[in-house]
């Protein structure tokens, strides 16, 4: 039975995802390398440790992971405080505030990182009862492991089962289906046919639950007021 809705932030809710990748690829670039889009792939859903050691490892970059996060860290900063949300977010998210469902932010991201890329976003973003990110100092593992949906749930005081998770990397949704939740997928095109097995739902756009049909198949009888 559903009771909450756990939602990932960068690339779901805000569009982050060409952003991030962007600015991934100009600081390689000072290195007089680029990201090919097979790397870009892997860091979708990543936290930044580990995307940054990702990309020096993969490129042979003649920096530490720290070292290239500190040269991207002021150009990332003054472009995700710019991130529009994604087609339907807000929406979706004042529904089912409207009807009383909890709702949750599990995220990758640090937590100084969501402030700043929430900030614009503050009269819908802070109708979502709670936010669990990728620093939280009870979270063990990130993204693929299960930890942060599992964290997200036992603070909502819901089962894992009862959750509805909604996630656009193959990494968030790895970590979604593995926590044992109901699990919609709203990929980037180029992850379509690369998503895991098990996926209840998938959609292009949270712009989709917009129509009626498509809202009811994902949220059963819960009314619709998008």
């Amino acid at each position: 039975m559903l009771q909450a809705v756990i939602y990932d932030l960068d690339g779901l809710l805000l569009d982050t995802e060409p952003i991030h990748a962007q600015v991934y690829d100009e600081v390689a670039q000072q290195f007089g390398v680029q990201l090919d889009p097979v790397l870009q792939a892997k860091l979708r859903g990543r936290p930044s440790h580990e995307t940054s050691r990702l990309i020096v490892e993969a490129l042979n970059l003649p920096v530490s992971p720290a070292e290239f996060l500190a040269i991207r860290k002021p150009i990332i900063e003054a472009r995700v405080a710019q991130s529009p949300a994604r087609p339907g977010a807000a929406e979706l998210v004042r529904s089912l505030h409207q009807q009383a469902c909890p709702q949750a932010i599990a995220t990758s991201s640090t937590q100084p990182a969501f402030t700043i890329k929430t900030q614009q976003h503050q009269p819908w973003v802070q109708l979502i009862d709670l936010v669990v990110c990728g620093d939280d100092p009870q979270l063990e593992r990130p993204k693929p492991a299960p930890d942060i949906f599992w964290l997200a749930a036992q603070r909502l005081g819901v089962k894992p089962e009862d959750c509805l998770v909604f996630e656009d990397s193959i990494s968030g949704v790895r970590a979604a289906l593995e926590a044992g939740m109901t699990v919609v997928a709203v990929p980037d095109p180029v992850d379509r046919d690369r998503l895991p097995t098990g996926v209840h739902h998938c959609l292009d756009s949270l712009a989709e639950l917009q129509d009626r049909d498509r809202y009811q198949t994902i949220f059963g009888k819960l009314p619709l007021s998008v």
